[in-house]
């Protein structure tokens, strides 16, 4: 566990859509956090929440 790294939820970037509520990790969209960047071929690390739509 040398490589661990732990993000708390109230240090992660934060964008709710209303259908979508988005926690982010690394930079991503209207996100910067320069401490965050350069992860390799990993683009985006997110815990999402999206609300079911209504189909009839």
């Amino acid at each position: 566990m040398a490589n661990t790294v732990i993000h708390r939820s109230e240090s992660r970037g934060d964008a709710n859509h209303g259908w979508l509520h988005s926690k982010h990790t690394f930079s991503f969209a209207n996100y910067h956090n320069p401490e965050r960047m350069h992860f390799g071929v990993l683009r985006v690390l997110n815990d999402d929440f999206v609300k079911p739509c209504n189909v009839s």
